[in-house]
């Protein structure tokens, strides 16, 4: 499935809309306390924050993001949203800092499971809605993923 998602032309998902990011992501939790498995995902922050997207795509590229601090052994993830912005804080094992810049490549992983899409579909979501996705980590104290928008 992420072969075929990540090759999808740009303009295929169809317009942007003024997606509620907190109640999209209210979602997205919801799912991730069904799996039982002691990761919590929180959410904190403004809860009034619309900006334009596609929300099955913001569900996609949320689900992304958590699913890969659960991947890092995060027992907590946080999605915070604030004026303009969205982040994802995870408690996991992080990333090298030398790994950083090569995890939006396509097919590259830093893990042995996975297609080592997740990520590259998120940045190519994030930048059809015209925002920006940027990686923070350090190795042993968990990766902060931020989505701005202009």
């Amino acid at each position: 499935r992420a072969f075929s998602r990540f090759g999808l032309p740009g303009g295929a998902a169809g317009p942007l809309e003024q997606v509620d990011l907190a109640a999209t992501a209210a979602e997205v939790a919801a799912l991730y306390r069904l799996t039982g498995d002691g990761a919590t995902v929180e959410l904190e922050g403004e809860t009034a924050v619309r900006l334009p997207a596609r929300r099955d795509e913001f569900k996609e590229v949320l689900g992304n993001l958590v699913e890969n601090a659960r991947n890092a052994g995060a027992t907590r993830v946080r999605i915070m949203f604030g004026p303009g912005s969205c982040r994802v804080v995870d408690d996991g094992a992080g990333v090298p800092a030398d790994l950083l810049p090569r995890l939006f490549e396509p097919r590259f992983s830093s893990t042995t499971s996975g297609s080592g899409l997740g990520l590259a579909i998120v940045r190519r979501l994030v930048e059809g809605w015209g925002a920006t996705v940027d990686l923070e980590s350090e190795a042993g104290r968990g990766t902060v993923a931020t989505i701005r928008w202009p």
